[in-house]
């Protein structure tokens, strides 16, 4: 009887081991391992060259899109025209009027230089009805006409991006820290290719308008 009990037991524990041992293989085919998600790489932001670098009171900005050059095609987007009255908002497109065109980009006429310059640039219109200029900013419409009106602007357009801001993204012009236009003229044949392009350095300063206008004169009028 001693034997038998002893030989039972015997079974007994060597049966309860290979459950055990069978138990815990299972377990470990069951288990899983926690994976981490790669990290994504931060896109690299382009280092603008020098040469082109544009800031304001001295801290650089981007500009969205490329900056425009000489050869392309300036792309067409739809403007608004000055109103006095928000419910009669007109849209306009650059590619409505055909002809050369000198184009005067800017933050605001409510600004020293924007309004000096765009002064500037209507007199100079005056004196070549064959051209067509423009000073395109994000005004709104109402206040692009109370500024056409309090300074006898008369022979440039003012125009305004304000609402898509299609104009400045498309064409390389627009500040993407403010929003706005950046200080720029061009000036375009009658196939709106580029032949003239000057971005300020610094928004906050005077473009050399003499120099586009001397370009415009001499090379495009042949005067």
């Amino acid at each position: 009887m001693k034997k038998f009990m002893i030989a039972a037991m015997t079974i007994f524990l060597i049966f309860s081991c290979g459950v055990k041992e069978e138990g815990s293989a299972v377990e470990k085919t069951t288990e899983t391992k926690e994976v981490s998600a790669p990290e994504k790489e931060t896109p690299k932001k382009e280092k603008v060259p020098e040469s082109e670098k544009v800031t304001v009171d001295g801290i650089e900005v981007t500009i969205e899109n490329k900056r425009i050059k000489v050869g392309d095609k300036l792309e067409d987007a739809e403007l608004i025209a000055p109103v006095n009255e928000f419910n009669k908002m007109k849209k306009v497109r650059l590619s409505d009027d055909k002809g050369i065109k000198l184009i005067y980009t800017a933050p605001s006429l409510d600004t020293p230089v924007c309004s000096l310059q765009t002064k500037m640039l209507d007199e100079k219109a005056k004196e070549h009805a064959d051209v067509f200029f423009y000073s395109i900013t994000d005004d709104l419409p109402f206040a692009m006409m109370r500024f056409c009106s309090d300074n006898g602007i008369a022979n440039l357009k003012t125009l305004s991006d304000f609402q898509t801001h299609e104009f400045s993204a498309k064409n390389g012009f627009l500040m993407k820290e403010y929003q706005l236009l950046t200080r720029a003229v061009i000036i375009v044949d009658e196939d709106n290719i580029v032949r003239y392009v000057d971005y300020g350095k610094e928004v906050t300063d005077q473009l050399d308008l003499g120099k586009a206008i001397d370009f415009l004169e001499k090379k495009m009028l042949k005067k």
